[in-house]
């Protein structure tokens, strides 16, 4: 009966969480219903101010889907921008690639205790040949990985999806706009204006369907960090916060996230909807027991 109460609430609460929002998936937060920031810059950014700074974080889980946007940018000489979902049960605590882009350069990393993350998105963008912009989703526990090159055609910003691949059975929305010339300023581990962080609307917007991070219920925790071009040398962004006074945390294989005070992730809230449904759908079946 439990596999069976389980099954039957997920499912209802999949289809029926929270009413869809009107959002336009194009790299700015404004008027989509985000809300309130999910995290909040701590610290000036140690790559360059508006280069690579990580503002803030937002998201809601809406019709089957995770919308997530992280304010700021990545500087466009292939920086990457490491994004660690945990959705599901049975993720990492210690991270280990799937194989692609080079990540294994980050084995080892320790993750927060309460975070094991799934799913690794790694979105980067530059000029080769042609300006370009590329999206990376690996599935960390079975290494599979859906990879788009040139989302936005020969071009650093817009909108595009990343199509269906061996990691994911639904394509992804992105929206990326990196014109923002706010938020957190370059002074390395100094205390970052938080009003000001939070004051940012562009960045990255994606828009994820929920079976791909293998969801069914709960909380969705999500950690973003700045790193560089080999996944070699970390930046101070990290969302959320490092404590005041960080500067490049540099190799991410031998840090240790646990061991840092606060937590490097933030959690997006299962829908109130979601959690009613769950618990009526128990009470229906109990009833019928």
């Amino acid at each position: 009966m439990k596999g069976l109460v389980t099954g039957i609430s997920a499912v209802a609460a999949l289809a029926m969480a929270t009413s869809a929002q009107a959002v336009i998936v194009d790299g700015s937060i404004a008027g989509d219903g985000y809300g309130a920031a999910r995290a909040v810059q701590t610290v000036e950014t140690s790559f360059g101010d508006n280069q690579s700074e990580l503002n803030a974080g937002y998201g809601f889980i809406s019709g089957g889907k995770l919308h997530l946007a992280i304010t700021g940018q990545v500087e466009a000489n292939f920086n990457k921008l490491e994004i660690f979902i945990d959705a599901a049960a049975g993720g990492q605590s210690v991270f280990a690639s799937a194989g692609n882009d080079g990540a294994g350069n980050m084995n080892g990393m320790v993750f927060d205790t309460a975070f094991t993350p799934e799913t690794h998105i790694i979105v980067r963008n530059g000029n080769a040949g042609s300006d370009k912009f590329d999206l990376d989703f690996a599935n960390l526990l079975t290494t599979a990985v859906t990879s788009q090159f040139s989302i936005f055609g020969a071009s650093l910003t817009g909108t595009g999806t990343v199509a269906a691949g061996p990691a994911t059975a639904s394509a992804i929305e992105v929206g990326y706009d990196n014109s923002n010339v706010l938020g957190v300023g370059g002074g390395g581990g100094a205390a970052a204006d938080q009003v000001a962080a939070a004051a940012v609307q562009t960045g990255l917007e994606l828009v994820i369907d929920l079976a791909d991070l293998g969801y069914l219920g709960g909380d969705i925790r999500v950690s973003a960090i700045v790193n560089n071009g080999d996944h070699g040398f970390a930046s101070n962004q990290v969302l959320g916060g490092l404590p005041i006074g960080s500067s490049h945390l540099a190799g991410l294989s031998t840090t240790d996230f646990s061991g840092i005070a606060g937590d490097q992730f933030f959690v997006i809230p299962e829908p109130a909807s979601m959690a009613l449904l769950g618990l009526g759908g128990l009470a229906m079946l109990r009833r019928r027991a």
